[in-house]
């Protein structure tokens, strides 16, 4: 009889842990899929935002680098030329916090990045590789050339929002420049692996203003790059 009573003792334990462990797992894959959960692109809190994505989150980068300007005459509006920027790979951080990631911007534009452009950027306690650079072709074309993944894309702008009254001024005081949307350019150009890309969380970037005709200059600034495939 105690031998039996030890057989229905040692089942009910190992049936017990079994249900636990079985539990366990279940919770653990549950906590992994909300932990991998993509992070939501932040609003501007205009009345019209930026369209919402309907494609897929690859990348999130920090971006900085300068605006470029031009004046025709020393009354006119600063006229965009182009931006030229680094892009730095933030994207596991975007999924542990983008709380965190949202301050990284207005700290980049007061710091200077690594000459080298294969050194990581150290943004407060976070080392973020290089991902890649942005610029713009002669034909005026914004370009987000991913080299660490062999990826680019060639981009069109569709639509933009001003920045959040909120948003850093940036080390010259001027503003940050608006949130952008860009598509996939096919005309004359061929992406890879990326589709779409968002800047938001702008941090400087604005001119100050035309003081002579022929005039040149750059601002500097930082934003977070979304990317879409």
């Amino acid at each position: 009889m105690a031998s039996l009573r030890s057989l229905s003792v040692a089942f009910l334990l190992s049936l017990s842990f079994n249900l636990f462990s079985t539990a366990l797992c279940v919770a653990t894959v549950q906590v992994a899929d909300a932990e991998l959960a993509p992070p939501v692109l932040p609003s501007s809190g205009n009345l019209i935002e930026l369209p919402i994505p309907s494609l897929s989150l690859k990348y999130i980068a920090v971006g900085r680098g300068v605006q470029n300007y031009t004046c025709i005459t020393p009354d006119a509006a600063p006229v965009a030329i182009g931006a030229i920027a680094k892009l730095y790979d933030a994207t596991d951080i975007a999924y542990t916090s983008t709380t965190l990631l949202h301050m990284f911007p207005p700290l980049a534009v007061t710091i200077t990045t690594p000459h080298n452009p294969s050194t990581s950027l150290r943004l407060y306690s976070k080392i973020l590789k290089p991902l890649g650079h942005h610029f713009f072709d002669a034909a005026g074309t914004p370009i987000f050339d991913l080299h660490p993944a062999g990826e680019i894309l060639f981009a069109t702008k569709i639509q933009s929002v001003k920045a959040p009254a909120t948003a850093s001024k940036g080390p010259a005081g001027t503003g940050a420049v608006d949130w952008l949307y860009l598509g996939n350019k096919t005309a004359g150009y061929t992406s890879i692996g990326l589709r779409a890309v968002y800047r938001v969380v702008t941090a400087g970037g604005i001119s100050p203003g035309c003081s002579s005709a022929g005039e040149s200059h750059s601002v500097d600034y930082a934003a977070e790059y979304w990317f879409y495939e």
